[in-house]
């Protein structure tokens, strides 16, 4: 009797503990949630009213800290937030969603000039590098126009059409590796030049380039718009697979991800994509990227930003993850969370490959981008899928 009555004890005690952690998680979503919302811009001014504000910064002394009005992390806030929306409570939902609904009227500045849905990094009819000292006034050398990564984002949390998907479409083939005679890549190893895979750029004059984590955001699109896969795709799944058999998002990630350049970075990237699709050719590798993911993990000097998106990672191929010991927003705000570099820009990207290796790391040519909200927005996927995990378990 005894015995029973203490079993009972222990497992009312287990059950009441995980209801509580439970509770205190969906509590802290909610939260964070709002003090999100509370970030996005109200009234046109640096920014346009529904962005997220960003700052750049050269990586050389001085280091020329700026406000910096790209698109990029507010479309990739609302493809984050797109793909959470199922998790939330009601209330959370419609939050989610009118900051989603804020950031699609800031698209249309950041669509191409000629109304073709293809976008760019920073406004189709301003500077680029804005506050920089004098690249902001140069650019018809610098600026490369639309990108696919951009694009492919803002499509997927836009109230785009299937005849916007197909132009797309045609013009990532357009201007893929080796489409035309002339469109040859240049800038990365020799071994994984034959491939025909997309290029970072849509530009009609715009150099042939390979970005790992592009290349994985470009198929995430393709596969989320159930587009016909062609040639391009092909080539661009197996580039993928011949790049993580050969471990190169560990030994060499600037070099094949000058956009993305950190292994946990890539790995985030690669998971999200595997997580929802089920791509054979990738799969057999899960088990590496899985011990890949622990070892990242484990290194001391990691931002907590790091061991944040190594989490998500590894819930999403399926793998427990190890405990982080955030338990508030302040507990986040305090942590080393704003030195975290999602995003940077190197002018040596499209060099030819002997001389990226050498540039690639050269910082008076190297831009670091920032963005707080969507640092919080990073630890809310985490705290979402946490959450998951614990009501299957």
């Amino acid at each position: 009797m005894k015995k029973n009555l203490l079993l009972a004890i222990c497992v009312s005690f287990i059950f009441c503990k995980n209801g509580f952690s439970q509770n205190t998680d969906s509590a802290l979503v909610s939260k964070l949630l709002a003090n999100i919302a509370a970030m996005q811009v109200k009234t046109d001014g640096e920014f346009y009213a529904g962005m997220f504000p960003g700052f750049r910064e050269i990586a050389g002394v001085p280091h020329n800290y700026q406000p910096d009005n790209s698109i990029f992390f507010s479309a990739v806030s609302a493809f984050a937030l797109r793909n959470m929306l199922p998790q939330f409570n009601r209330q959370d939902k419609a939050i989610a969603q009118q900051i989603i609904d804020s950031i699609k009227l800031v698209y249309p500045y950041y669509r191409n000039q000629f109304g073709d849905p293809y976008y760019g990094f920073w406004p189709a009819h301003s500077v680029i590098l804005p506050h920089a000292y004098v690249f902001k006034y140069l650019k018809g050398v610098f600026s490369q126009g639309d990108d696919a990564d951009d694009t492919v984002m803002i499509l997927m949390t836009d109230n785009d059409s299937t005849k916007n998907n197909e132009k797309l479409k045609q013009q990532m083939i357009a201007r893929s590796n080796l489409a035309t005679p002339y469109r040859k890549i240049i800038s990365t190893y020799n071994k994984y030049r034959s491939f025909p895979a997309y290029s970072t750029y849509l530009g009609n004059k715009t150099a042939v380039d390979f970005d790992f984590a592009v290349h994985c955001n470009v198929l995430y699109y393709m596969l989320d718009k159930h587009l016909p896969l062609v040639q391009q795709d092909s080539a661009t799944i197996d580039l993928l697979a011949k790049m993580i058999e050969n471990r190169e998002y560990m030994l060499n990630p600037t070099f094949i991800s000058p956009y993305y350049i950190h292994s946990s970075i890539l790995l985030y990237h690669l998971a999200r994509l595997m997580g929802t699709f089920n791509i054979p050719e990738l799969e057999k590798f899960r088990p590496q990227l899985l011990a890949d993911m622990h070892k990242e993990f484990d290194k001391s000097n990691k931002n907590i930003m790091d061991k944040i998106i190594l989490c998500t990672s590894l819930m999403r191929l399926g793998s427990p993850a190890p405990e982080l010991n955030i338990n508030s927003i302040e507990d986040f705000e305090k942590s080393n969370q704003s030195q975290f570099i999602f995003f940077n820009a190197r002018a040596a990207f499209s060099y030819p490959a002997p001389l990226k290796k050498i540039f690639i790391n050269f910082s008076y040519i190297n831009y670091y981008f920032y963005c707080p909200a969507y640092n919080k927005i990073l630890f809310l996927e985490y705290l979402m899928l946490k959450n998951a995990q614990k009501k299957i378990e």
